[in-house]
């Protein structure tokens, strides 16, 4: 678990990130909750793949490259939805209204369901899951973040405003020789 003087610097910390982001200009999501990352200076290092059926396979979130011990912090205002084990992993989930929620792993946490959270709010710390808990990024460690709105996965960089568009590139008519 994380000591308290760690706490404190690391509320700090993130209260001088989210500050330093209130300058820059964010892009338009529409309606959508601006979402911040929920880490620190990680690299991003799996992508989200949607599926072709809810069963299918697919990558249902993204990864950050993550340490032991991590913090992890709200990426906006939300309420906890549940925060406990998912087979052999610890894992945090976040209800932010709207039919929104995110959810964290492999997180350890001391905050419990119904907890009212704010955005930038430490929530947890990037835990070892079980023995029998194989890291999600071999060989490295790394903090998977999901959105669900509505029950269906979205990729979260939508949210976070990372997210580039698809572009059309103008048509040019074939030539015949």
């Amino acid at each position: 678990m994380i000591e308290p003087d760690r706490i404190n610097l690391l509320q700090l910390a993130s209260f001088l990130a989210l500050a330093l982001s209130w300058q820059l200009p964010t892009p338009s999501l529409g309606a959508e909750n601006q979402f911040s990352s929920p880490v620190v200076g990680s690299a991003l290092i799996g992508e989200y793949r949607q599926s072709e059926t809810p069963y299918s396979a697919g990558h249902r979130g993204i990864d950050y490259e993550a340490t032991l011990g991590q913090a992890v912090f709200a990426p906006a205002d939300g309420q906890v939805h549940f925060v406990g084990k998912v087979v052999n992993r610890q894992l945090i989930s976040l209800d932010h209204g709207r039919l929104l929620l995110s959810s964290f792993e492999p997180v350890c946490s001391r905050l419990n369901e119904g907890d009212l959270v704010v955005s930038g709010e430490l929530i947890g710390e990037v835990c070892e899951g079980e023995q029998s808990y194989e890291l999600h990024c071999e060989p490295i460690m790394c903090l998977h973040f999901s959105v669900r709105k509505n029950g269906e996965y979205l990729s979260p960089l939508w949210f976070t405003g990372e997210l580039t568009p698809s572009r059309l590139l103008p048509w040019i008519e074939p030539t015949t020789p």
